[in-house]
């Protein structure tokens, strides 16, 4: 497991405690933000792996790639997790960055692809 791996399953946790501090404290609101748009989609990016974004590494245009893929599946995996609690009828900010947080989590700490694919051979 890779550090960049285990800060980014703990980035949804760190937002969360800062949910702790006072209300439109600057430092509560940029943890939260970045976490919303860009954590839960990079743990995404990290999971499904596509071809695309990896084959050309350090090419501007797949990094540009990489960063608005990693940006739209993170507001999708935002949206998708608030409307879900809003149509149980618990939704709060709070649970939403809960389950977001788990999400990421997870995501974060699956193996790599490759890793799966060579143990069966």
């Amino acid at each position: 497991m890779t550090r960049p791996r285990l800060a980014l399953a703990a980035s949804g946790w760190l937002a969360l405690l800062a949910t702790g501090l006072p209300d439109a404290h600057p430092v509560r609101v940029g943890a939260v933000t970045l976490f919303l748009l860009v954590c839960p989609g990079l743990a995404a990016q990290l999971a499904l792996r596509p071809a695309v974004a990896w084959r050309r590494p350090g090419h501007p245009a797949a990094v540009l790639e990489l960063a608005l893929v990693t940006l739209v599946l993170g507001l999708a995996l935002t949206t998708l997790v608030a409307v879900v609690l809003f149509l149980g009828g618990v939704f709060t900010a709070t649970r939403s960055l809960l389950v977001l947080a788990a999400l990421t989590s997870v995501l974060a700490l699956l193996p790599h692809r490759a890793a799966v694919a060579g143990r069966d051979r």
